[in-house]
């Protein structure tokens, strides 16, 4: 018999005619790890003590322990058989609910912090919004230190109609009227994985899935959106590009609102994805095509600025670089704050236009193009607008290089001392002005590196510098020397360089380093100082052990290896006069003074002008010695 729910189209969809006795309904799906599942319900807890609420799980597969962590927080716990469909889920969950709102959670998920979703259930008129969310804070990282915040619709009104729709990246229908995004963040590890084949074990779990709703509904953009975002997260670029553009050229030509808006994600995606292979020329076509559309919306629009920018700030076309980066900059400022514009414009790969790494290349284009035309103007207008405290901070490559580059031709200038100074408002950042030195370092003279010296004079980082520094001037004069008079000589210098390296490293580790951190690893220019001083503590005692340390220097740093060769063949040399001297020493006593005679008299035939018979005298006396004992001095 075929029932009215049959013949009205609507089997399994959820009806919502349950009596509600509640304001609130908070519920999820569980069948997670015990103690991320325990994390978000706890998250809960505030929520639930100060609204008239209740939460509800819906247990789709949980172990035993989970299901006892349930238990302890949960009103009332449902099981459901998993099917592979979120949205049979979430509107089972649905049915279920007491409340006349309904807020639901990914039990990966828990909030940071629930003063604003409070408020807002307390609001007398909370239920005249027909939908809204929340932002959720999907961590990049592990250590939770570089993340995005993006909207997710998590919350509406319980009425006869509301429903769920999706087998994956499930969404609320009906998404019009009253609309509340809440200022509350759910932190969310899910997007970070522990190896890239996890990463692509996830997307390819999703895609399949994807697709049937894509052939089911083909006129949907909401999976090829979603579709495209799969392909982008395990760097499918490729794919990216196709999905992108058949969706785009399915909805060119509609001017609706829903499909301008994919189509404006769409582009970014295609966007972003030749940016990521690098095709700059095929990006700059993107955006000048686009940028006389007047259909396109300015939030998309500027997002494919950046790309724009990027593409031609790498192709060195200052003049349209410059002219996107003013037209990035022009909307940053008009909408960078509008969360609701940007919820409109917005979506995958378009949400992104004014995340901080972004907003500071823009910056970092723009003071790069001025130093090139030695304008300071837009180096001290901008740099002051990159937030350098924040725990990741992202700037242009091309923006250090110039920066070195300019300081290595003038030296000091207050402009660039200002801007050098915030270098060192992090050991991150300290790294990266050094790693840049030491990148340019070859190509330059001693008298650049001097006037990079100069420019940080009165920073904070000047002392670390002028060490730093100081190391590679002394690298490149011992690169100048090819052979050496003596040991001694050369040992005198490389006791010099090593201590350098280690009081360098000495402040390296202390600056900006708390005391509870882990002590960072030693940079290979002081292992290489640790080294030799190593080597010269040894060398006239165990000659074994010497060698040894020797042979081990070789290769750590390379700007070094002619000088520890030449430290090699010396040494080496020492070590037949050190031996001669143990097991003869009265006669190498007898030669020692020999050769002490003899170089006074080759010095006194020298000052008389005898150069030819001084020069003979000398062959000789080299010689005897090789004959003896197969050095050419014993003054070593």
């Amino acid at each position: 018999m075929t029932s009215l729910l049959q013949i009205m189209g609507i089997w399994g969809k959820s009806m919502n005619n349950k009596p509600k006795t509640k304001l609130l309904t908070i519920s999820l799906l569980c069948c997670g790890r015990p103690d991320t599942t325990e994390r978000c319900l706890k998250s809960l807890m505030p929520i639930r003590e100060a609204i008239d609420s209740e939460i509800q799980v819906v247990d789709t597969g949980c172990s035993k322990e989970t299901r006892a962590i349930i238990e302890k927080y949960a009103d009332e716990v449902f099981e459901f058989t998993w099917c592979n469909d979120f949205g049979k889920a979430r509107n089972f969950q649905l049915d279920q609910a007491n409340g006349k709102m309904f807020l639901y959670i990914d039990d990966d998920e828990w909030f940071l912090d629930c003063k604003y979703i409070i408020e807002f259930f307390k609001e007398p008129d909370c239920t005249s919004y027909n939908i809204g969310g929340y932002f959720q804070r999907n961590y990049l990282d592990f250590d939770g230190r570089e993340y995005q915040d993006i909207e997710v619709c998590r919350m509406c009104s319980v009425t006869p109609e509301t429903t769920f729709k999706g087998k994956i990246h499930e969404y609320i229908e009906p998404a019009y009227g009253n609309a509340m995004f809440m200022d509350a963040r759910a932190g969310h590890f899910g997007y970070v994985h522990v190896s890239d084949e996890e990463n692509i074990k996830h997307s390819m779990r999703n895609i399949p899935l994807i697709e049937e709703m894509m052939a089911e509904e083909p006129d949907n953009m909401r999976w090829p959106y979603q579709l495209a975002q799969e392909w982008k997260s395990i760097k499918r670029f490729e794919e990216t590009i196709q999905v992108c553009q058949k969706a785009y050229d399915q909805i060119v030509d509609k001017d609706d609102n829903e499909s301008l808006r994919y189509r404006g994600s769409f582009i970014c995606g295609m966007a972003l994805a030749y940016h990521q292979l690098d095709r700059n020329d095929e990006i700059i076509a993107l955006y000048e095509k686009e940028a006389k559309n007047p259909d396109i919306m300015e939030i998309p629009l500027t997002c494919l600025a950046f790309y724009g920018a990027t593409a031609y700030f790498r192709k060195n076309d200052s003049n349209n670089c410059r002219k996107a980066c003013d037209y990035y900059l022009k909307n940053y400022e008009k909408y960078s704050d509008d969360r609701a514009q940007m919820f409109i414009q917005g979506g995958l790969f378009t949400n992104e236009a004014f995340e901080e790494s972004k907003v500071n290349m823009i910056y970092c284009f723009l003071m790069t193009l001025g130093l090139e035309e030695d304008d300071y103007g837009p180096l001290t207008h901008y740099y002051r607008r990159i937030n350098w405290n924040s725990q990741i901070v992202r700037i242009n490559r091309g923006f250090v290089v110039t920066l070195l580059k300019k300081a290595s031709e003038v030296g000091y200038k207050k402009e660039l001392k200002d801007v050098l100074n915030k270098f060192f408002t992090s050991a991150g950042f300290r790294d990266v002005i050094e790693y840049h030195i030491e990148q340019v370092n070859e190509k330059l003279s001693v008298e650049e590196l001097e006037n990079i010296l100069k420019a940080f004079k009165g920073t904070v980082g000047e002392k670390e510098i002028k060490l730093f520094i100081g190391i590679r001037i002394l690298e490149k004069q011992f690169l100048e020397i090819g052979e050496w008079d003596s040991y001694r000589q050369l040992t005198a210098e490389l006791e010099n360089y090593a201590k350098a390296t280690m009081e360098w490293q000495k402040i390296h580790d202390s600056f900006l380093i708390d005391k509870a951190d882990e002590k960072p690893p030693m940079d290979r220019t002081a292992m290489l100082g640790q080294g030799i001083l190593q080597f010269l503590e040894n060398a006239d005692d165990d000659v074994k052990e010497s060698l040894t340390i020797l042979k081990n220097l070789f290769g750590i740093r390379p700007a070094m290896t002619g000088v520890i060769s030449e430290l090699s063949r010396l040494y080496g040399e020492r070590v037949k006069v050190l031996t001669a001297k143990q097991q003869n020493p009265e006669k190498f006593l007898e030669m020692y003074n020999l050769e002490e005679a003899l170089l006074r008299q080759i010095a006194d035939l020298d000052a008389a002008g005898h150069t030819e018979e001084a020069i003979a005298t000398y062959r000789q006396l080299v010689d005897v010695l090789q004959g003896a004992f197969g050095v050419d001095t014993l003054h070593v």
